[in-house]
């Protein structure tokens, strides 16, 4: 008989279950549940009396219906499979907002008359697939981690857009309790009796929730509210029935359920598809925002709970939840900070309360959808109000400190446009404002990150001390510009003005080499071109050369499709921009009729370091003198140091060697010049190989030699040592120079 150990999976389970439904969890657990579900059933309710307002008032119960029914689904799957066990999530009030308008769109279409059965039966197929598309959005966001994408919704624009969810949430509130948005009716006195009360409790909301941290302040000032108001109507004498008939309390709900199928094939019959449809454009902000509110709500909640969510899990849940909720007509729904925040501060995070309010809100569709008749009117208008004064404050108001004025006035035009012409068209001015503010902004970036001259900037090659000179006068004569970035039409043109004003100025001798190093550019545009054509004919008429250092395959063909790359005059291309300026060296050199590499003895060479003495012309006698051939190597990466060398005439080039690529260049040396001696005196192993370029005439001491020579000839010794420091301090001081020449 074979024992079967249950998984590790229902293991974690039975110990979650055991801790939830211990005694003293539990009490905890049922009250955060109670009070979450009835916030819950407050909220969700004032969206869908914001959405079921006006022509479709008529159908309030069963919109609500449906709004509450996915709600404890999102509310639920999100509870069960959050990777926070504390997440509570609700139906949102930046869709409900969006919904709302397009919902009074849909129902003004139908100009028959009101309280149509297709008209609801349309607008709930509207929220139904609008809900489904964002879910499918979440989803897909998730399974391909591509959540950090909406980071690049330009922040005002989404500032805009939050504040004109605000100000439409503000004055729905308004039209909730008066039943209308007449500015001259609005003012009159039994129509101000109906919205001031409620406009006065959103901005005690807006005060309390600045005031105090707690999270139980909104309840308590909600259940005040509703005490308050039954009080006043009781002293007045007042009954319910007369509340009810005038219009203070939400309506009649019947007691029987509010809630039926929105997929059946009587409902899809009804719905006029054209007038969905014709919206879609204006619907498309609900997904846009509520991904990034998503994401923004989670990074909220890991600051609550001090530790890090699963965003891409996180994105994942929400949309399969609010897939599952669309079927049954609900709205847009995520995380709730100020909901999950609460359970946090109530139970620590546990799953039960989340999953308890979901089940009081399904109870209450099927069963006690009556108690909702008596909600006072005035406060979920004032829920309302105070939903959309808290995005006003903080993206108007606050905004006014935190951001740069320019950024400011597109969130304000934005919202004005918002409130003026709709989402739709806010957006898109406030997308073409940021597009062109980003054009003036990143023109206006110096696409040259440094521009150095030959005098500063030298080659890998170490030249003899005569190229040294005719260089140092001479190095003018070439300018180097490390490019940066993204080049398009703007940074392009104010590099040719660069180029124009350096052709420009007064010098000994004329500017004869440009070069131009891509190796930190981004991309370019293909009107970018147009200004390198330009730069080239100018250079052609200077009699001057174009060099491009470092391209990158992309730009390579970009370059090769606009006929630059295969121009015979005036362009050189250089895989890096050390060789683009050797080429120039030699250029230079060759103009000023020097001869490169001309050979002098080592003698010659290294009397420009040291004058010549006879303590010098003994040391050379010590060394070993050997010739060489191209491709030999004269020191192996990973050797003992025993030798150093100094050449004679010829050249070697020191590279760095690692398996399955290409040796990468470090220097390449000619006459005069020592080689190994930092190995040498550290007794390191050497780090780069030495490989001879050209038939060679080499030096060598050994360390054993050196030795000999500190014993017996101490001033030809003292003379090494002084030759060495001197080459090492001209490697600082040309470093230095380079570094100066950066920084300017």
């Amino acid at each position: 008989m074979h024992t079967i150990k249950p998984t590790s999976r229902m293991s974690k389970f039975s110990e979650w279950l055991a801790g939830e439904i211990r005694l003293s969890n539990l009490a905890t657990s049922l009250a955060a549940g109670l009070l979450i579900y009835t916030l819950e059933i407050i909220i969700i309710t004032s969206f869908g009396a914001l959405i079921y307002s006006g022509d479709l008032s008529g159908f309030l119960a069963q919109g609500i219906g449906l709004i509450i029914v996915g709600d404890a689904i999102i509310c639920a799957l999100v509870a069960i499979f959050s990777s926070y066990s504390g997440s509570i999530a609700i139906g949102q009030d930046a869709p409900s907002a969006v919904l709302a308008a397009a919902a009074a769109t849909i129902a003004a279409s139908f100009s028959a008359n009101t309280g149509q059965p297709e008209q609801y039966m349309t607008v709930a197929m509207m929220i139904l697939v609008t809900t489904l598309v964002t879910g499918l959005v979440f989803l897909s966001l998730g399974i391909f981690k591509l959540g950090k994408l909406v980071r690049y919704l330009p922040y005002p624009v989404m500032g805009g857009f939050l504040a004109g969810t605000g100000w439409l949430l503000f004055i729905g509130g308004i039209g909730v309790m008066a039943d209308q948005l007449e500015i001259s009716t609005l003012l009159l006195p039994n129509v101000l009796i109906r919205w001031v009360p409620g406009l006065l409790l959103g901005v005690v909301l807006v005060y309390s929730s600045k005031r105090f941290t707690s999270p139980l302040g909104m309840p308590l000032v909600l259940a005040g509210y509703v005490g308050l108001f039954y009080l006043t109507t009781w002293l007045a004498g007042i009954p319910v029935t007369n509340l009810q008939s005038e219009g203070w309390l939400l309506g009649s709900f019947p007691s029987d359920g509010i809630w039926s199928f929105p997929l059946s094939a009587d409902v899809i019959t009804l719905v006029d598809w054209s007038a969905i449809t014709g919206l879609t454009l204006n619907l498309i902000p609900i997904v846009v925002v509520s991904v990034i509110a998503l994401l923004l709500n989670a990074n909220g909640l890991e600051l609550t709970i001090n530790r890090d969510l699963d965003l891409d899990h996180e994105l994942k849940i929400t949309g399969f939840a609010n897939v599952a909720a669309s079927l049954f007509g609900g709205i847009v729904g995520y995380h709730a900070v100020s909901l999950s925040s609460l359970n946090h501060t109530l139970t620590g995070g546990r799953r039960l309360p989340g999953l308890i309010a979901a089940f009081l809100l399904s109870l209450t569709v099927f069963l006690g959808a009556a108690v909702l008749s008596y909600l006072p009117k005035t406060m979920l208008g004032g829920l309302l109000v105070f939903l959309g004064l808290s995005m006003l404050i903080e993206w108007v108001y606050h905004a006014w400190f935190k951001f740069p004025k320019i950024d400011f006035a597109i969130i304000l035009t934005i919202l004005v446009v918002i409130a003026a012409r709709g989402f739709l068209v806010g957006i898109a001015v406030g997308l073409i404002m940021t597009i062109i503010l980003f054009v003036i902004s990143y023109s206006q970036v110096n696409v040259a990150k440094y521009v150095l001259s030959g005098k500063s900037y030298r080659s890998r090659v170490n030249r003899t001390y005569r190229e040294l000179e005719v260089l140092s006068l001479r190095g003018e004569q070439m300018v180097i510009i490390k490019l940066q970035g993204f080049i398009f039409f703007g940074t392009a043109n104010n590099l040719f003005e660069r180029v124009q004003m350096l052709f420009q100025q007064e010098q000994s001798f004329p500017l004869k080499y440009i070069i131009l190093d891509f190796e930190q550019v981004s991309g370019m545009d293909s009107t970018g071109l147009l200004s390198f054509s330009k730069m080239l004919k100018l250079a052609g008429e200077k009699s001057s050369v174009i060099l491009l250092a470092s391209l990158p395959s992309r730009l390579n063909q970009q370059f090769t499709k606009g006929g630059f790359v295969d121009k015979p005059v005036g362009l050189v291309v250089f895989p890096d921009l050390d060789r683009a300026v050797e080429w120039c060296e030699n250029g230079i050199l060759e103009a000023a009729a020097i001869n490169i590499g001309k050979a002098e003895t080592l003698y010659e060479q290294l009397s420009h370091v040291i004058p010549g003495s006879a303590a010098l012309q003994r040391l050379i006698g010590y060394f070993d003198i050997q010739n060489v051939e191209p491709g030999e190597v004269i020191i192996r990466q990973g050797d003992d140091p025993d030798l150093i060398y100094f050449i004679e005439s010829g050249q070697v080039t020191a590279q760095f060697e690692s398996p399955g690529r290409e040796p990468v260049r470090l220097e390449t040396m000619q006459g005069g010049r020592a080689v190994g001696e930092i190995g040498f005196y550290l007794g390191s192993k050497r780090t780069a190989a030495v490989v001879v370029d050209v038939s060679s005439v080499i030096y060598s001491l050994s360390k054993e030699r050196l030795g000999e020579i500190e014993k017996n000839d101490p001033e030809a010794a003292s003379m090494f040592h002084q030759v060495i420091v001197h080459l090492l301090g001209e490697r600082v001081v040309h470093l230095m120079n380079v570094v100066n020449a950066l920084q300017r």
